[in-house]
């Protein structure tokens, strides 16, 4: 007998046979109304057959035995209470290091009556199946907030973001979550699946979807990356998880991400300003803001009448609505500004590109603003197709084309960087050289030493 211990690690006392568990009582265990959170429609437990194989080799060669813990010993299983305003399901695990035991609850209070006691049969059933085979959040080191719902965290992440993000930014944000939402549900997830459920294989099965799907582009697949550590981070640092499951993945590589437009031609430019100069000259201003001013397309659409100043040729940027949250003044091009004379500004507080119901080619001042949308789907419509047009190009090729040419024409690179409103002149510096032809002031440069390069 001792031949046979030797080298190996025995528990300091002889569990007792009716605390233990062999490898045909494992097998044989099941739970009739226990689920898998968040994966699977109600099913009898079972583990996987080929863990019991790994599970009996450890324990005939090495003596080791699997404790059962031991309801109301080690745990107190999980109860609902359905009296009051207030309904939840509690249950107790004791704390290895003071014996005593520790209450956890999990809230029910959505639905009908009816509803909430199949929640709560379905979250006890959970915690049933879990406190059985040994978990706890005390010694997994997750928490109570845990056992909470995850549509409720998600909710959570939102109402808090709602108070802090501007609305544009609070969409997007939306917009991924639903996402997710619709990818957990189409995997067995319900109203009442655990945070705790959501681990790294389901998170890689998420990153997975997305790149199958074949509307995701890399870059769109990097933003859903970003927004899942961030999201996931939120969740971490509120106590509700002990890890971020989405930490580690791999983002796609920059040259598959890279933004595939090109600059506008001469002739380009020609035709598109001829033809909205007869067709809407509201859109021409708009196409002339990004082009001479260097705007985003948010801060087009968010412009007020009282933010063009005709005298001091110049547009206010509020910080408000500004993607860098910095307040600036962008100058109109004293060649631009006949377009300009020609809008509405008899109305401060109106947008100046408004919006009207339908009638979506209407960009005519008013109390609602045409938002960046339609200032795309008005390019897509009715310019992309446009004979003299190439392919290739967006209407974000306007900043691209009028950062580059501003440069080529010699405007000092700082100058550019404020109109554009860059954080850095890094960001401007990436304008340069992006046009075929050769740079004049560098057809002048001699650095080369006094040394002849062609022999005479």
């Amino acid at each position: 007998m001792k031949e046979e211990n030797a080298g190996s690690k025995t528990p300091s006392s002889t569990p007792k046979p009716r605390n233990c568990a062999n490898y045909s009582e494992l097998r044989d265990f099941s739970n009739k109304t226990g689920t898998k959170p968040g994966r699977t429609e109600v099913v009898p437990f079972s583990l996987h057959a080929d863990l019991y194989d790994i599970l009996q080799d450890v324990c005939k060669e090495k003596k080791i035995m699997y404790i059962v813990p031991r309801p109301h010993v080690d745990f107190k299983p999980p109860k609902l209470h359905d009296t009051g305003d207030c309904w939840y399901v509690y249950y107790s695990v004791k704390s290895p290091e003071t014996g005593k035991f520790k209450r956890y609850r999990v809230k029910v209070n959505r639905g009908t009556i009816r509803e909430k006691k199949a929640a709560a049969r379905e979250i006890m059933a959970s915690l049933s199946q879990k406190l059985q085979l040994g978990w706890s959040p005390l010694s997994t080191g997750q928490v109570a907030k845990g056992a909470v719902p995850a549509f409720e965290v998600f909710q959570a992440f939102e109402n808090v973001k709602a108070k802090e993000m501007e609305a544009q930014s609070l969409a997007s944000y939306r917009s991924y979550i639903r996402t997710f939402r619709r990818f957990l549900e189409s995997v067995g997830f319900t109203d009442h699946s655990l945070i705790l459920s959501i681990d790294h294989d389901v998170a890689r099965d998420f990153m997975e979807h997305l790149e199958a799907d074949d509307k995701i582009s890399p870059a769109t697949y990097n933003n859903y990356l970003s927004f899942m550590v961030t999201f996931f981070g939120w969740i971490r640092r509120r106590g509700y998880i002990q890890e971020n499951v989405f930490e580690g993945f791999d983002r796609k590589p920059k040259k598959l991400t890279r933004k595939k437009r090109r600059l506008l031609t001469d002739s380009e430019l020609s035709v598109l300003f001829r033809f909205l100069a007869d067709e809407n000259p509201e859109y021409l201003a708009i196409c002339l803001l990004c082009y001479c001013c260097f705007m985003r397309p948010k801060e087009i659409a968010l412009l007020r009448c009282s933010d063009i100043d005709l005298k001091h040729q110049t547009v206010h940027v509020s910080e408000a609505i500004a993607k860098n949250d910095n307040e600036s003044f962008r100058t109109i091009p004293t060649v631009a500004m006949p377009v300009f004379r020609r809008l509405d500004l008899a109305r401060p507080d109106f947008y100046l590109f408004g919006r009207k119901n339908g009638d979506g080619s209407a960009f005519t001042p008013g109390p609602e603003s045409c938002g960046r949308k339609r200032i795309a789907h008005f390019w897509e419509k009715h310019i992309k197709d446009l004979d003299g047009i190439g392919n290739g190009v967006s209407f974000y090729s306007l900043k691209d084309t009028g950062i580059t040419r501003t440069l080529s024409e010699g405007v000092a690179l700082n100058f550019v960087q404020q109109q554009a409103d860059h954080s850095s002149p890094a960001i401007t510096g990436i304008y340069v050289g992006k046009t075929a032809e050769a740079l004049e002031v560098m057809k002048g440069v001699d650095i080369l030493p006094e040394h002849p390069l062609v022999k005479k």
